[in-house]
């Protein structure tokens, strides 16, 4: 099952916000005699959609079951007396804060919805961006070439390569052993079309063969890195019409970021903002 993404404090604050607005519609579950709200599930499982999550049965029995948890344990922490605490009012007006604002754009950014056109023009931007093969590939970057030659001797020498990554890699894929999710990218590999991937190491893994770790690469602009190819199959490219409600989605996101950024930008114009302490001035 895919490792929650949701931090519980997201569904605490849900629940308490829900708890002090006492919804009339039907509860979801009770616990105690406390009904937590349907609501509170259909916002769950939007954060979790939004976080990259798939909605799945699993996913809703999971969401469900920490619900109920955190529910239980809010219960258990106000007969504790930790409800009354000045930091747990702080957290609870911050929540209550950022529910209000989101709840304002919401209403005040609109957006068109994105065209046939525009959809189908991600998806073959997509496509077109992707190779004939995806890579399943292992990393270890880090800012200090003796480093990473270090490392290089350690692996040849039979040391585990996600044990070292752990310890010395300075990516973001260091707490996964160094392990990097599928990608692909047009061969042969050129700057700008990497997917992401460096591109000192892109031209490194087209000529790996299958468990082979590279040697230590010079990265553009400082570093350097290890790579090693775990896995290579032919792309797949899923049918627009599969991965049509997706981009749609994402599209109509990236449209209400720029416009809600664009929104603030010009209440910051209209509002008398005054900078008491010069070091907090942008």
């Amino acid at each position: 099952m895919t490792p929650m993404k949701i931090p519980t404090a997201l569904l605490l604050a849900a629940l308490c916000l829900n708890a002090a607005a006492q919804s009339t519609e039907s509860p979801m579950a009770r616990v105690n005699g406390r009904p937590i709200p349907r609501s509170a599930l259909d916002r769950a499982i939007e954060q979790a959609k939004a976080a990259g999550q798939a909605d799945t049965s699993e996913l809703r029995q999971e969401l469900v079951e920490r619900l109920v948890a955190d529910e239980l344990l809010w219960q258990e922490a106000r007969k504790a007396g930790h409800g009354r605490a000045p930091e747990v009012a702080a957290a609870a007006e911050a929540a209550r804060r950022q529910a209000a604002v989101e709840r304002y754009l919401k209403a005040a950014v609109r957006v068109a919805e994105p065209t046939e056109a525009d959809i189908r023009r991600r998806y073959d931007a997509i496509v077109a961006s992707l190779g004939p093969r995806e890579y399943r590939l292992s990393l270890i970057q880090a800012p200090h070439e003796a480093v990473v030659r270090a490392a290089a001797e350690e692996i040849s020498g039979g040391a585990d390569f996600a044990a070292v990554a752990r310890r010395v890699s300075r990516a973001p894929s260091a707490a996964r052993g160094g392990e990097l999710d599928w990608l692909s990218f047009p061969l042969p590999p050129t700057a700008g079309r990497t997917n992401g991937l460096p591109l000192p190491v892109a031209q490194a893994v087209a000529k790996l063969a299958m468990g082979e770790v590279s040697p230590p690469i010079p990265l553009e602009g400082g570093g350097w890195a290890l790579v090693r190819l775990d896995a290579r199959r032919p792309t797949l490219i899923p049918p627009y019409e599969q991965v049509r409600a997706t981009l749609r989605q994402a599209l109509l996101a990236q449209a209400t970021a720029a416009a809600s950024r664009d929104f603030v930008a010009e209440l910051m114009k209209r509002a008398r903002i005054e900078f008491i302490e010069p070091s907090v001035q942008p």
